[in-house]
């Protein structure tokens, strides 16, 4: 996979990906988004309306038994819709994913049977035992990794993919069929004679276990930081309703110029929605910190230490977050923090979400335009507020490589009188 490249293999591959995600190459893919997302809406709908159906009343009057009916109803007569986000988004974040990278209709919102969403998402799912090893192993012998094989990942799953992936590009390549995602994008440079042609030598062509190991990573870093991001922005625009009916307003008068339509230009326009997803990135980042590795000795600013060559180098993600020089009551919401001016006064490096520079994240903009996209649709048709499930301020759960809370983020949806 790319992150596991360095070097020179590293750059190699790093240049046959990077045009992959281009604004033009992502832009064939927002209707692909899209349907998705109105699979979601949808989705919330029919659980809105057919929850005001579901509460029963029994009592008794005078030795008459009396059926009562009481249907519960919010201001617009249906019931707030109640469910944990990073379940719901981690679903509709591996349809996005499914159908964009592999061509495949998941519909993992609406499936009961276990299929590619039950599969899949258990991938960074491992076992006690194993676990345990692979510490043991990184923390007291690390040698001994250079001789065994070492996965953070449920091999299944993997495997799952493998096949999953193989299977479509034997498809396509004897049905001569093509989808604008990103399968496509890598078989075509696979097969495109122009590449073979000018790299037959140097053998910078993608090969098949390549093209499965990318397309494998595109879904494990696109699941954790879409759903992540999703989940906490929902998040705190329940906690903090005034940024969400601003939000909400900049959106419907946008949409409104552009006929309703969801277009790149639309989006483009939305400054504060990509504020308030900076913000939520400052304060809730998918990882809490990036490992680098020097490539030239160093010796640190007004210090007497060398970083020598080689050495890996900790960056404290969450720390530079929430540093209070950087980012003055960093434990507040506000979006404002990332206008045009308050960014340009501020340091680059101390905002590292995505990481920076030539190693930072190929699938960002990926990211953060199904995050877009999904947020659009979601606050154009409903209200969110917080559930009393959800505890504030929520605790950090141990047992993930990814921050996550402990007890889920639970929150309610409640259907918007758009007429």
């Amino acid at each position: 996979m790319l992150i596991n490249l360095k070097g020179s293999k590293w750059k190699k591959m790093r240049s046959q990906l990077t045009p992959s995600f281009t604004s033009g190459k992502l832009r064939t893919m927002e209707h692909l988004i899209d349907i998705c997302c109105n699979n979601m809406s949808d989705f919330l709908n029919d659980n809105i309306k057919s929850g005001n159906c579901k509460v029963f009343f029994l009592h008794f009057i005078n030795n008459f038994i009396t059926f009562t009916m009481f249907i519960l109803f919010s201001e617009n007569g249906f019931k707030p819709y109640e469910l944990e986000m990073k379940d719901f988004f981690g679903k509709f974040t591996l349809d996005v994913i499914a159908t964009c990278a592999f061509g495949v209709e998941s519909n993992s919102l609406t499936d009961v049977t276990g299929g590619f969403a039950s599969r899949v998402s258990k991938f960074a799912t491992l076992s006690i035992t194993k676990r345990l090893s692979l510490y043991i192993i990184i923390l007291f012998l690390p040698g001994l990794a250079r001789f065994v094989p070492l996965s953070f990942f449920n091999m299944k799953v993997i495997y799952f993919l493998a096949n999953v992936i193989k299977e479509a590009k034997s498809y396509r390549m004897s049905t001569g069929q093509k989808r604008n995602d990103f399968l496509q994008l890598l078989l075509d440079s696979e097969s495109n004679p122009d590449n073979k042609n000018e790299n037959k030598q140097n053998e910078d062509s993608l090969t098949e276990p390549q093209i499965v190991a990318q397309s494998v990573l595109f879904l494990i870093a696109g699941f954790e930081t879409s759903s992540t991001l999703l989940t906490f922005t929902c998040y705190e625009l329940a906690i903090n309703q005034e940024i969400q009916i601003k939000l909400r307003e900049e959106i419907c008068s946008i949409l409104d110029r552009y006929n309703g339509k969801c277009t790149y230009e639309a989006m483009q326009e939305m400054t504060f929605l990509d504020m308030v997803l900076g913000e939520t990135l400052r304060m809730h980042p998918p990882v809490a910190q990036l490992e680098r590795v020097c490539t030239q000795d160093y010796m640190i600013p007004d210090s007497n230490l060398i970083l020598q060559k080689g050495t890996a180098v900790q960056i404290p993600v969450i720390g530079l977050h929430y540093d209070p020089e950087y980012y003055p009551d960093p434990y507040k919401f506000d979006p404002n923090r990332f206008s045009a001016e308050e960014k340009a006064s501020r340091h680059h490096y101390v905002y590292l979400p995505f990481g920076t520079g030539p190693r930072n994240c190929i699938g960002l903009r990926f990211a953060l335009m199904s995050t877009k996209r999904g947020m659009v649709h979601l606050l154009k048709n409903f209200s969110i507020e917080l559930s009393n499930r959800t505890t504030v301020p929520y605790i950090y759960s141990k047992h993930s490589m990814f921050l996550k809370a402990q007890n889920g983020i639970w929150l309610s949806f409640n259907k918007l009188n758009t007429s």
